[in-house]
């Protein structure tokens, strides 16, 4: 199935909201905190939420002493689900939340999270004492056919939950046999499939299993096509001098040379590459 055939009109319409409140955790774990750190803040990718960093936040609290939190951009986890769906409304939101914060913090984000992260520092540098972007970089650049086979997946799963009756016991072997057609690698099929949010008890019978994301709107909304955007208007000749730690995936394509010789220079004058041999 294409994502031109996915029936998106139907889909009611998303509220217009220019920031939500974002929802977060604590992610540190049991482990002492040094009050004289800044918090490290975590924002998640595309079809991600904070739960994604619920281990590697521990570890990372383990050995730094430092709080760490996780936060769900809008349209994810269980943050609101509203309209524009873009880099500058997510990057109003996280600076509304680090403002509730009352200190600086170390903000690290990642492919979506990473840009927002970056749009972030470059608006309030004041509010970030450092920052870790990991494999993306601050330039326009259409995503990969994946996002769009990953999303169609997505789609297709809601449609069968809503046109067939599947029982709670098989739920998850039958989202995962769907999405084999369209997503090869079962750890990708996992990480999507842990967007799904099953009925409770108080939804009542009937009520079906959807996703986090609210997937048939990004469809509506061209959301994947904003998601290549960079918002380069809104920083226009803004510089942010802290340390900056970009995190490279070799075998992926989101960071690659030229960004690294002319696109983070012209915005992060003090950063420093650490390449890895792994995908995006």
């Amino acid at each position: 199935m294409q994502i031109e055939k996915i029936k998106a009109s139907h889909v009611p319409e998303l509220p217009v909201q220019e920031t939500v409140a974002l929802a977060s955790q604590d992610i540190s774990g049991k482990v002492a905190i040094d009050p004289a750190k800044s918090p490290l803040v975590m924002i998640h990718g595309l079809f991600g939420a904070r739960q994604n960093y619920s281990s590697v936040g521990r570890q990372l609290s383990a050995k730094t002493h430092r709080q760490t939190i996780g936060v769900d951009m809008r349209n994810h986890g269980a943050s609101s689900h509203v309209l524009p769906h873009d880099y500058t409304h997510m990057a109003n939101d996280t600076i509304r939340f680090l403002e509730s914060i009352g200190k600086e913090v170390v903000l690290a984000g990642h492919s979506m999270g990473a840009k927002v992260s970056m749009l972030v520092a470059l608006q309030r540098p004041e509010l970030v004492q450092k920052l870790i972007v990991i494999d993306n970089a601050p330039e326009a650049s259409s995503l990969d056919s994946r996002f769009t086979s990953d999303l169609v997946a997505m789609c297709q799963v809601e449609q069968e939950l809503h046109s067939h009756n599947m029982t709670q016991a098989s739920l998850l072997k039958d989202v995962n046999r769907i999405m084999t057609a369209y997503e090869p690698d079962a750890l990708v099929r996992m990480f999507l499939a842990s967007n799904l949010k099953r009925p409770t008890k108080k939804a009542g019978h009937g009520a079906k299993a959807q996703f986090r994301v609210p997937v048939t709107n990004f469809v509506k909304h061209d959301v994947l096509d904003k998601m290549g955007e960079w918002p380069s208007e809104l920083v226009k000749d803004r510089v942010f001098s802290r340390p900056v730690l970009v995190m490279r995936g070799l075998k992926s394509n989101f960071v690659r040379d030229k960004h690294l010789l002319s696109d983070f220079p012209a915005y992060f004058p003090n950063f420093r590459t650490v390449d890895f041999d792994c995908g995006h």
